[in-house]
């Protein structure tokens, strides 16, 4: 993970620079939330990241993507 995408929390424990900022957006995100965004370092994303992954490509939903979708006016995935 490039340190300048990072805030150190501890001595072992970092964060992704943005998502502590209101509204949060990380500093790896590109694009426009709406209409067309990427990860520039989706390969090498941290584990939380990992986890919050859509999962109606496999017939599931995902509470934590339906609620971020909402925030920006979106709607949920079709499953």
């Amino acid at each position: 993970m490039p340190a300048s995408l990072t805030v150190p929390l501890t001595a072992t424990l970092v964060r992704m620079r943005g998502t502590d900022e209101a509204p949060p957006r990380c500093a790896a995100l590109a694009g426009e939330v709406g209409k067309e965004v990427r990860c520039t370092i989706y390969r090498e994303r941290p584990g939380p990241c990992r986890d919050f992954a859509p999962y109606a490509p496999l017939g599931m939903g995902d509470d934590a993507c339906d609620r971020a979708r909402r925030r920006h006016g979106l709607p949920p995935l079709a499953l």
